[in-house]
């Protein structure tokens, strides 16, 4: 699997990227410190986040390349994910889809930058820069 961010995704996340920087692509599925319910409505709800390459994140133990570096998932939820998938920025509405050849993943892919105090043990509070 790979998954390609679009020029104009990179330089939306530019600023947010570091040295130390790990990428996750969450599948909302109710497990792991991202989620609180799961996905209830059987949507489909991806997030991407960025953690410290320090963060213990067990439950996100596969990866898959992209132009950004390794992207951290869960390896069950690959069902979820299309062998080719690429994040696109739409400047006007503000949001990053998430779309494979075969479909629209997500309209808008839920972003949230956890880089500084993120704790497994704290939940966060919502999307970051929205």
């Amino acid at each position: 699997m790979k998954l390609t961010f679009t020029p104009q995704a990179q330089q939306r996340l530019q600023k947010y990227l570091q040295p130390d920087s790990k990428l996750i692509l969450d599948f909302d599925d109710g497990v792991g410190p991202f989620s609180k319910l799961g996905n209830c409505s059987l949507d489909a709800n991806f997030k991407l986040i960025i953690v410290s390459k320090d963060a213990k994140l067990p439950d996100f133990n596969a990866q898959l390349d992209s132009n950004l570096g390794p992207i951290w998932y869960k390896d069950y939820t690959a069902s979820q994910l299309d062998e080719k998938m690429e994040v696109r920025f739409n400047q006007t509405y503000f949001t990053m889809p998430l779309v494979s050849e075969q479909r629209t993943m997500t309209d808008n892919l839920e972003f949230l930058d956890l880089q500084e105090g993120f704790s497994t043990e704290s939940a966060f509070n919502g999307a970051h820069d929205c």
